[in-house]
């Protein structure tokens, strides 16, 4: 049966981040951009990158297994498996939620794999609310993802260098019915098909096979095909399109943005964060700017939500605003209320 006023909030979650990484420095080194541009102007100065091991499903394994452990369940409470992690991975067209199941003895689970881009564990996150509502069977349900996209990014590409910051991580957290903690509230997602032909890898799919040429031409890594073009058309609506969808995502919430205490946001370009914060009237420890770890893509909210627990960012009852964003393209926004009970 369903009950559509069913409470959901986040019991355990927990982030894996790989000890390489990539330098300004470095990635200058290989690249037309100087490192005081990626360090000033892009934002960040390192990036973590796989290192041994450290595959697409391993890494999220890794912070699956930790999440499941400081949430204190037995394997046969687990109801769902949600993977939310990138498509590229260890193997081409591999289900991953079974893999999860497997490796932590969920037997009494089922699973299914999602994709949004860098928006996917946010969408995972509604989608676990809502069969939370739909089906009162259903009272764990197991998020994992993994992203290690830093491995289609080609330096020498100039038209790729606002997407030199993609790196590799982990990520996993466990949405329960009717938790006494972080519960999940209102959100709202827009998405704009005119951006389908902006960013994609030009070979390797059934539209076209790799080839010899095609990889001695780097056709195997992400490319923008109209940079220029896309920069123009986003510059015009990703800001208000974000803006707009966090306005009606605290409004479903019944709150305004000045009700706002922390924001889990993924990594923008230094002047965009700025922007979002001066708007929300935040100041800058009621974030986390990932100018070390670089952009995780969907594990961004979790791993900022991890940091902000132990850096001591977070309060009881305080009210967290979540935003991600999408190739293709994609805007996010989830909100939650940290800890138990009421602001106080």
């Amino acid at each position: 049966m369903s009950d559509p006023k069913a409470a959901a909030g986040i019991l355990s979650l927990a982030a894996y981040i790989p000890r390489a990484y990539h330098s300004a420095d470095y990635i200058a080194a290989h690249s037309e951009t100087p490192a005081e541009v990626i360090r000033t102007k892009l934002g960040w100065y390192q990036k973590n990158v796989p290192g041994p091991g450290d595959g697409t499903v391993a890494m999220g394994l890794k912070a699956a297994r930790k999440a499941f452990y400081l949430s204190d369940l037995k394997p046969s409470d687990i109801d769902l498996v949600i993977w939310s992690g990138e498509e590229v991975k260890e193997y081409r067209n591999w289900p991953v939620g079974p893999k999860i199941q497997k490796e932590l003895g969920l037997k009494k689970a089922w699973s299914f794999d999602i994709q949004q881009r860098c928006g996917t564990t946010m969408v995972a996150l509604k989608l676990a609310r809502d069969m939370i509502r739909g089906d009162d069977r259903i009272n764990n349900i197991l998020i994992a993802s993994g992203y290690r996209n830093s491995d289609l990014i080609h330096y020498p590409n100039p038209r790729v260098r606002w997407m030199y910051f993609l790196a590799a991580g982990g990520a996993a957290c466990i949405v329960q019915r009717n938790c006494s903690r972080n519960e999940i509230l209102e959100s709202h997602f827009m998405t704009d098909g005119s951006f389908t032909w902006d960013v994609y890898v030009p070979e390797g799919g059934s539209a076209q096979a790799m080839t010899a040429e095609g990889l001695e031409q780097g056709k195997q890594y992400l490319d923008v095909l109209d940079p220029v073009g896309m920069k123009e058309r986003l510059e015009r609506l990703s800001l208000s399109n974000w803006l707009f969808s966090i306005d009606r995502a605290l409004e479903k919430s019944g709150y305004t943005r000045a009700d706002v205490d922390y924001l889990a946001t993924l990594l923008v370009k230094r002047s965009a964060h700025d922007y979002l914060m001066n708007q929300l009237g935040l100041k800058p420890e009621q974030t986390r700017y990932f100018e070390e770890f670089g952009h995780q893509g969907q594990n961004d909210q979790i791993l900022s939500l991890d940091l902000a627990v132990e850096e001591g960012r977070l309060k009881d009852g305080d009210l967290v605003l979540m935003i991600s964003a999408g190739i293709g393209y994609a805007w996010d926004v989830l909100l939650m209320r940290w800890g138990t009970g009421s602001k106080p």
